[in-house]
């Protein structure tokens, strides 16, 4: 996949869109009243110049700010919101694992929630039982 850098400079009410990597001579200026509107026209024109389909599988602009400061802000935003997802898929695996270790030692789900503080229904979804090879399954008439 193809990524595009583009710049984004705020000029009155509209923010004036500048994408890198267009062949030389073709159109490489946009513009979008709004952030969101700018990002999409910034697609449309790497589409239209290169005459493929606007398909985010195929590239991807990144659009950025021209000012220093929005650009740092914007930065660290993002750093900080990678960093969230990032422990919460660390958090999610780690229940998982406690969840499962402590039903394989015997607890019950009930004790095993209690013990990392979600219900015991959670503890279901993280750890389920293993279906009794003893008993047969019910049918249902339908």
């Amino acid at each position: 996949m193809t990524t595009y850098k583009a710049t984004a400079e705020r000029q009155g009410r509209f923010w004036v869109v500048t994408i890198d990597g267009l062949p030389n001579g073709e159109q490489n200026v946009t513009q979008g009243l709004t952030w969101t509107e700018a990002h999409e026209n910034a697609r449309d024109l790497v589409s239209l110049v290169l005459d493929i389909e606007d398909d985010p599988v195929v590239y991807t602009v990144d659009l950025t700010p021209a000012d220093p400061a929005m650009f740092e802000v914007v930065r660290e935003a993002e750093e900080a919101d990678a960093a969230v997802r990032e422990a919460e898929t660390r958090r999610r695996a780690a229940m998982t694992r406690a969840a499962k270790t402590l039903v394989g030692l015997g607890l019950t789900q009930a004790e095993a929630g209690r013990m990392l503080g979600v219900t015991h229904q959670r503890i279901a979804q993280l750890a389920p039982k293993a279906p009794n090879k003893g008993t047969k399954k019910k049918t249902v008439a339908a």
